[in-house]
């Protein structure tokens, strides 16, 4: 058995690691002799297994000692808990192992340092490691350096802090250099000088610095640049060799941006430029866009080159298919041709590779460009004339017969557009009719599913309740354990669960319990402050505040009743507390300060007692017993209270209404929390449960739909309000006023008169209902709105500053009352925010309001833009509402809107089904779809994409009438140039125009572009839009 040899300084580096002390422990460390140091490093591995169930045991107690709903943070966790000894061990283990290898691996031990720990400050470290002979912490400096893999690597720090404490230059590394340049510019930087030349070739050093920018002022690196070439410590030849070299071993834009932005800093002069302008030729064919711009610069400003390699340089860029450098190209090759006309056989087939080209703007300076120089190019010995006429095929038909008529060869015949057949727009059936009855089975889940359980529970409870308990009984064959404990019950399947159990062992509910008492000030934090005050002071007081009755000080009230700074004082020194009394209508002592917490009154009794105010006097305040007469020598004084908290801080809480009380007996929340519609339904099944228990229940539900999008026939409704009747029992109230908004839009006499006859108040009313036609549409829509700072704000009220990016939609609706509370309810304006608890049954809200969808849909919106971890609105949903009846509007549009331009496959079927039906509202899809590009940051390519497919599919009128609403968002702004997503629309808006036969205003835009000389298809797309529409 190995004996380990006591070692006077074990014990007090133990605990200066335990304690965390790591100045303490490097000097101690520091201070070992060779005879400790390898005594210490034999004992660190068992010690670093002792620290590590130290760390699990205090993970454990933490865990057990966690209050409900309270979780742990990393830091209480076994690794974070560990990583609190990690710096302490390294300083021992750097100062104590004798191999460098050994003592590389322990430093770099990922658990001393998780990457999800606080970054620890090595500079203890680093003293303990220069303390060690420079062969071997260079030794150990190099193995760490060889451990870096990212630039998040928890190693950087250390390694950097040891490369710029020791000196020498660091082996070559490329994570090495990219971490260094990740970790910022730091001053007098002793790694500059070894590991600047590196970035140039060290990969991913573009990635890391992709972000650095010139404009609007130079970000860190590029400023560091530029202020060491000012001082001279690099060289301008360094830096540009360096970015050349970079460009020629390749990289895509990305990785290559910094260096083009480096080079632009640079700005190299001609002369610079020259002796490099070989490598910036070889650039020109195959570098990113930026790259190749860059060099074609540096080219154009030096010369004269070799003819040869300037013929290549020309084709390289006619070749490329970014139109600007072709454009650039073309130029480069004029210039050429006039100056030496004889050379023309060399650069034509640059010219007729530019034929060739994609950009029609290009293929018509390039037809342009040979018809001016025919000459140059005809008198060539065959070869200029050849190349040209055999790429003649390749220009659009109406360039090539101008150049064939020159060059001769066959022009490539004119297209002509196919002739548009549009796609029928899908046939849409009508909804079906709502399922049978059929037995009462497991829990549902769909809408449906759940109306028809209802529907067919409440008919056999009341026909055979023992053969549903049968039922109920294989379905429901376990019961939730903690259905009762929960309050309040949100969702549906609660319910449904809970009317099993009551019809299969009836009475298992406890109810509800009486509520526990709580600390009413639970929560609340106060800061007290009592101070002397002079006399006039006291006197003023006096005039504007009335005394305390009891105590001889005055309280004024906050004005608002969360938090803030309430002032009480002064003493009442030349009041009367008798007269005090008298005042007191019951004629009960009040205590000084009584309605406040008794720690907060102790508090201050505390302070008033420390100023000088009489024990006699404040115990009279404590008691609320008639004030003794001050000494003269007392002070006046002011009672300041800070106070935060959730009630008032005079006077007692308003409290709870009836409903409030109302609705926790019976398992409901509160409005607010909820969505207005899935409070609706709640009513719906806490009736039915009330109902099941008091022995109450009807023997049908009136509202069960007839049709599957949700529809009530009227006829349908009386033969259940008569069945009602015979029973001698009133239907159920909020089934009631479901099946009223279930009807048919509109008035419906016959069944009216029907109802009438029925002679139950709830005939009556649904009587009333149908002779008068329903529910007025109520005003519903939307407005857009943001927040900035903690002000929400309006987009029309005012635009928001830049960097805003947090939209949201604010619902507008407003409904006339309708003499029903549960309708009513529903019908207020649901709130633009949202929390965890709304948009519970967000499928079935369509169902109940069937022949109103615009509120459905206004309902929708704030769940609508940002999905992720919330409730969302998805592509069913707005296909019920396509099912359902009622005016559209900018609700129904932006849900519309938001499916094309996130989810086309599943948008546009809903646009071709709303356009065969007549129900697509298309201004306001276009609207719509305008505010999502410009407020909410969608892009517009999808959305065109959309569109076109939507045109194709037969929906091509009600595309024209969306892209005439969007089309100022679709096309370029002032000083911006078009790009490709403004040609795609302005090509599909010319196209659907001429497809629907449009006519009408032609945008400024388009106009404007139309009415230049522009040979872009951007430009040639206007014109033939303008044609259309003039």
């Amino acid at each position: 058995m190995t004996q380990v040899t006591p070692l006077p300084a074990w014990p007090e580096l133990r605990d200066l690691v335990t304690e965390g002390r790591t100045a303490e422990l490097a000097d101690r460390v520091i201070a070992l002799d060779e005879a400790e140091r390898p005594e210490v490093a034999r004992r660190l591995p068992a010690f670093r297994k002792e620290l590590r169930s130290l760390a699990g045991r205090a993970a454990s107690e933490r865990w057990e000692s966690l209050d409900e709903g309270e979780s742990m943070s990393w830091d209480e966790t076994i690794p974070g808990v560990f990583a609190g000894f990690g710096m302490s061990l390294r300083i021992v283990g750097a100062g104590t192992i004798a191999g460098p290898a050994a003592a590389a691996t322990w430093l770099g031990r990922r658990e001393f340092d998780p990457r999800w720990s606080a970054p620890q400050d090595p500079a203890d470290l680093v003293r303990v490691i220069l303390s060690r002979p420079a062969g071997w912490r260079a030794d150990v400096v190099g193995r760490l350096a060889g451990r870096i893999r990212t630039s998040g690597d928890t190693l950087l720090p250390l390694v950097l802090a040891l490369l710029r404490a020791c000196g020498g230059v660091p082996a070559e590394h490329d994570p090495l250099v990219v971490g260094w340049l990740s970790a910022g510019v730091v001053a007098d930087d002793p790694l500059l000088a070894p590991l600047l030349p590196r970035i140039f070739e060290a990969e991913g050093v573009g990635r890391a610095l992709r972000e650095e920018r010139l404009e609007p002022a130079p970000s860190p690196w590029l400023s560091r640049m530029r202020e060491l070439l000012a001082s001279g410590q690099v060289s301008r030849g360094e830096l540009l060799d360096g970015c050349v070299s970079r460009f020629l071993r390749g990289g895509d834009a990305v990785d290559l941006r910094f260096f083009v932005r480096l080079h632009t800093l640079i700005d190299p002069a001609p002369q610079e430029a020259a002796g490099r302008a070989r490598d910036y030729l070889r650039l020109l064919p195959s570098a990113p866009g930026t790259v190749a711009e860059l060099a074609l610069t540096q080219v154009r400003r030096t010369g004269p080159h070799d003819p040869a390699e300037v013929a290549e340089a020309i084709g390289a860029l006619t070749f490329r298919p970014e139109a600007k450098l072709a454009r650039a190209g073309l130029s480069w090759l004029e210039e050429e041709v006039r100056q030496a006309p004889g050379r023309a056989a060399d650069l034509a087939p640059a010219l007729a590779t530019a034929f060739a080209h994609a950009s029609y703007e290009v293929q018509g300076r390039a037809a342009a460009l040979a018809l001016r120089h025919a000459a140059a190019f005809g008198v060539c010995p065959g070869i200029g004339a050849a190349e040209i006429s055999d790429a003649i095929p390749m220009l659009p038909g109406a360039l090539g017969a101008r150049v064939a008529a020159v060059f001769g060869g066959e022009a490539a015949p004119e297209e002509t557009p196919e002739p548009f057949t549009p796609a029928a727009l899908p046939a849409v059936a009508a909804p079906g009719p709502f399922p049978a009855a059929g037995p009462v089975t497991e829990t549902p889940y769909r809408w449906r599913e759940y109306e028809r359980w209802l529907a067919d529970f409440v008919e056999q409870a009341g026909k055979d309740r023992a053969a549903l308990r049968g039922q109920l009984a294989s379905a429901f064959r376990v019961a939730d354990p903690y259905l009762y404990e929960m309050q309040p019950w949100r969702g549906p399947g609660w319910w449904i669960s809970a009317l099993a159990t009551e019809v299969i062992a009836p009475g298992t509910d406890p109810g509800v319990p009486d509520p526990e008492p709580v600390d009413p000030w639970e929560g609340a934090s106060f800061s007290v402050r009592v101070m002397p005050i002079s006399a006039e002071e006291a006197l003023e007081d006096a005039e504007t505040e009335p005394a305390d009755s009891g105590g001889g000080a005055s309280e004024a009230e906050p004005s608002g009743s969360g938090d803030g700074v309430s002032e009480a004082g002064p003493s009442g020194s030349g009041g009367d507390a008798s007269e005090d009394d008298e005042d007191d209508e019951e004629g009960e002592p009040q205590r000084a300060f009584g309605e406040l917490p008794e720690h907060v009154r102790e508090e201050i009794f505390q302070q008033l007692q420390e100023i000088g105010v009489a024990g006699e006097r404040i115990a009279a305040m404590r008691d609320g017993l008639p004030l003794p007469p001050p000494d003269p020598s007392e002070p006046d004084f002011r009672v300041w209270i800070s106070y935060m908290g959730s009630r008032p801080l005079f006077g007692k809480p308003e409290p709870p209404g009836p409903g409030v009380e109302l609705r926790r007996r019976r398992r409901l929340p509160e409005p607010q929390v909820m969505s207005p519609p899935d409070m609706f339904l709640l009513h719906r099944l806490s009736e039915v449960y009330v109902a099941l228990r008091e022995g109450t229940l009807p023997p049908l539900l009136l509202a069960t739909p007839t049709v599957t999008n949700g529809r009530l026939d009227p006829g349908v409704l009386v033969d259940r309000l008569e069945t009602c009747a015979a029973a001698g029992v009133e239907p159920l109230a909020a089934d009631l006023q479901q099946a009223l908004l279930r009807l048919p839009r509109g008035a419906h006499p016959d069944a009216a008169e029907r109802a009438a006859r029925v002679g139950s108040q709830a005939a009556a009313q649904v009587a009333a209902w149908l002779a008068g036609g329903g529910l007025p549409d109520p005003e519903a829509g939307l407005k857009w709105g943001y927040m900035e700072g903690a002000t929400d704000y309006l987009f029309e009220e005012r635009e928001p500053s830049p960097g805003v990016g947090h939209v949201r939609l604010v619902p507008v609706l407003r409904a006339e009352p309708t003499g029903h509370d549960l309708i009513d309810e529903l019908l207020r304006e649901p709130s633009s925010w949202r929390s965890d608890g709304h948009g519970e049954s967000m499928d079935w809200w369509p169902a109940v309001l069937p022949s109103h969808r615009e509120v459905v849909a206004v309902n929708y919106l704030p769940h609508l833009l940002y999905q992720w971890n919330h409730a969302g609105v998805y592509p069913p949903y707005l296909e019920a509402l396509c099912q359902a009846d009622g005016p559209v509007g900018d609700a129904t549009a932006i849900i519309l809107a938001y499916f094309l331009s996130t989810d086309a496959e599943r948008g546009v079927p809903l646009l071709l089904r709303m356009a065969a039906k007549g129900d697509l509202p298309a201004a306001a899809v276009g609207r719509q779809l305008t505010h999502l590009i410009r407020r909410a940051g969608h892009q517009p390519r999808p959305v065109v994409a959309a569109l076109a497919v939507a045109a194709r599919e037969g929906a091509y009128e009600q595309v024209w009438e969306i892209l005439r609403a969007m089309l100022p968002a679709l096309l370029p702004g002032e000083g911006e140039r078009p790009n490709i997503t403004h040609t795609e629309a302005v090509t599909l808006a010319a196209d659907v125009a001429t497809w629907a036969k449009a006519g009408g205003d032609v945008p400024a835009t388009v106009s404007a572009y139309a009415a230049g000389k522009r040979t872009s298809r951007f430009a040639r797309e206007c014109r033939r839009l303008r044609t259309q529409l003039t």
